[in-house]
């Protein structure tokens, strides 16, 4: 028996995530949910988002004119692709407290 009602949020952002790659019987069947309820999210999203964008930092900072505010999402985000580019630099610019 499949789940009634609107989409959560962990099941929106599980479709927002793999509509690109994976079609909708697959991903209801995934959610336990109708397929008429994951195509219309689909839907939606392909709508408002026509290029299937992935998620980057710069889609997580707040904006406004002339100021920009990294969230935690974003930071972390940036960090994970930094850190594989040149693990050496990174290891040598952390700075470890000991305690005494």
């Amino acid at each position: 028996m499949t789940k009634k009602g609107p989409l959560g949020k962990a099941e929106i952002y599980y479709v927002e995530g793999h509509c690109g790659s994976e079609d909708a019987k697959k991903i209801a069947n995934d959610l336990d949910r109708p397929i008429a309820t994951v195509q219309k999210h689909i839907d939606k999203v392909k709508k408002e988002n026509p290029d299937n964008q992935r998620i980057s930092a710069g889609k997580q900072m707040a904006r406004q004119e002339g100021v920009v505010v990294m969230t935690e999402n974003a930071s972390a985000v940036s960090d994970g692709k930094s850190l594989g580019k040149n693990p050496e630099r990174s290891r040598s610019c952390t700075v470890s407290i000991k305690d005494e």
